[in-house]
């Protein structure tokens, strides 16, 4: 089963387009404010010069317990910010997420307009129901990882905005 949403939104950041450039490229920072994200990991791999971002989006179900949907991206640097190119995870598990997705920087007089557009999609690898029972399972399972999906979509703009306005606070000193 394969459920997506796009995540676009824009914002206007008070720093020079240099200066918001390197926020977007820094996930660690541009992501601090995300409660959707756990694990989050930024590493380099020195051979290849490719830097990549791992991270879990947990899933809390009432039935079914507490889950981490795991991803796994390429970051790569634009002229105008980053691009995040999902990856299949090294070790595939019954849930996992694709994380893809531009953040753009387009500079105004003083400010810069921040333009993210994501993609993401939730993998999860289910029986074939074969009952009544197993078909209801089957829905609940699906609007769980529907509604984690829509939180995403709402928390996301807010979380990277919340750190944005850290990042202009600590320019402004």
């Amino acid at each position: 089963m394969q459920i997506s949403h796009k995540v676009p939104f824009e914002f206007e950041l008070n720093l020079s387009k240099t200066d918001a450039i390197t926020f977007v490229r820094d996930v660690e920072k541009s992501l601090s404010q995300a409660d959707f994200i756990r694990d989050l990991y930024r590493y380099t791999e020195t051979d290849l010069g490719h830097d990549y971002v791992t991270a879990n989006i947990p899933i809390n179900a009432a039935m079914f317990g507490q889950h981490k949907l795991g991803f796994q991206s390429l970051l790569i640097p634009t002229e105008n910010g980053a691009r995040l190119q999902a990856l299949p995870l090294e070790t595939p598990t019954a849930g996992w997420a694709e994380v893809a997705g531009e953040a753009v920087v387009i500079s105004k007089d003083t400010t810069s307009l921040v333009r993210y557009d994501f993609d993401i999609t939730i993998h999860l690898q289910l029986p074939t129901p074969e009952k009544w029972g197993g078909r209801a399972l089957i829905k609940m399972i699906e609007f769980t990882a529907q509604q984690v999906l829509t939180r995403v979509a709402e928390e996301f703009p807010r979380s990277v905005q919340a750190a944005a306005k850290e990042v202009e606070a600590a320019y402004s000193l």
